[in-house]
């Protein structure tokens, strides 16, 4: 008798402790069905890696962007006609902090004999900057230029030689604003043509939208009837195209092996 009760007794606990645990999970299940989803945390800002603040400083009205061939952000113009280049990184973030016609202050290099600025930060009239958050890289990076793609025509007045970082003359600054690239190499073949003031054509592969308009320039001249025929600054070198027959070939190989 006394056994049969037990049974009854641990078997009448185990139901209810069986019914508890039932209740009080489907209880949270539809809490938690209620609640949002915890946020996500916010990912750290990296901070730069160098003091810049011991860096000259150059501020001055910002009167445009200076686009590479495949709608880059590489520089900017200012008003007194420094040519400020920058990273690629600082390039995609310049636009929220600042546009043509505001004012900018820059931490960077100066040029010796040339109006440009390397950029490793830039703040904005609203007080917000950004800088290179990276050691600088021990060469520049190849700006990317689409060898290919529709023409976009250049007609107008030359402002200014348009530089590259080292100091090299690589086109010019349209007085419009548009940026026409030559390369080094026909630059100075065509320096007679390229004079701040100078009315020029040019056509090329580019882009143009809010930002500005920047060329590769195929055809350039002091007018449309004048205009040669230039190898692109962005041209593969000479040779077979990789994947046609003659890629493998080395010339002056020998074609028995």
């Amino acid at each position: 008798m006394d056994i049969h009760r037990r049974s009854s007794c641990r078997l009448l606990a185990g139901v209810l402790v069986a019914g508890s645990l039932a209740a009080g999970g489907a209880h949270a299940a539809g809490k938690g069905g209620a609640q949002p989803a915890p946020a996500a945390p916010a990912a750290a800002q990296v901070a730069p890696v160098f003091d810049m603040s011991p860096l000259p400083v150059t501020t001055g009205q910002m009167t445009q962007y200076i686009l590479s061939p495949a709608g880059q952000l590489s520089g900017m113009l200012l008003a007194d006609g420094t040519q400020v280049f920058f990273s690629h990184d600082l390039g995609e973030q310049l636009p929220a902090i600042a546009r043509p016609g505001e004012q900018v202050s820059v931490n960077g290099l100066k040029g010796i004999g040339r109006p440009i600025v390397r950029a490793y930060a830039v703040t904005g009239p609203r007080g917000r900057r950004i800088a290179d958050v990276r050691p600088p890289a021990t060469a520049p990076m190849p700006v990317e230029s689409p060898s290919i793609g529709p023409d976009v025509p250049v007609d107008g007045t030359i402002l200014a030689p348009l530089y590259d970082m080292q100091g090299g003359v690589q086109g010019v600054i349209m007085r419009d604003h548009s940026v026409v690239y030559v390369g080094e190499k026909n630059a100075s073949r065509l320096v007679a043509w390229l004079k701040p003031g100078a009315t020029l054509h040019a056509i090329g592969t580019g882009v143009t939208g809010d930002h500005g308009t920047a060329i590769n320039a195929r055809e350039i001249g002091p007018d449309v009837n004048q205009a040669i025929h230039v190898e692109p600054a962005d041209a593969p070198p000479p040779g077979a195209f990789p994947g046609s027959a003659g890629y493998d070939v080395i010339p002056g190989g020998s074609s028995g092996d």
